[in-house]
């Protein structure tokens, strides 16, 4: 089972990842290795700093399936997109890197025997 060390690092991987395999329009702040490594770290933890483990509503909507399914669509469209000019990419890079460290997370918890609800917990 996935715990918060394991969820740092599969989020720093997806940060990393995303830096070094992105060809769109690149951010030189935002594509940095460190950077991104540093930005998707955070962002595989992200869900559980919304929800705590510690908390009743562990697992409820930041933990859903339908969040997962928001994200990958927000992330094609992030990486779709075609900015000219310097904030432009440099959102793409940010949005492209917290989607990937937040969607490790979730693919991670989703392997786990309680999976991920479709809504949040009832």
């Amino acid at each position: 089972m996935a715990n918060g060390k394991t969820h740092i690092i599969a989020g720093g991987i997806a940060g990393l990842s995303i830096a070094l395999l992105d060809q769109g329009e690149k951010s030189e702040f935002a594509h940095h290795p460190i950077i991104a490594a540093t930005v998707g770290a955070f962002s595989g933890k992200l869900p559980d700093i919304l929800e705590p483990a510690t908390s009743p509503h562990h697992r409820q909507f930041c933990h859903s399936l339908v969040v997962l399914g928001s994200i990958v669509y927000c992330l094609k469209e992030a990486y779709d997109w075609r900015p000219e000019d310097t904030g432009g990419k440099f959102l793409r890079g940010m949005a492209l890197t917290i989607g990937g460290g937040y969607i490790s997370h979730l693919l991670l918890d989703s392997t786990t025997p309680m999976g991920l609800p479709v809504v949040g917990k009832v």
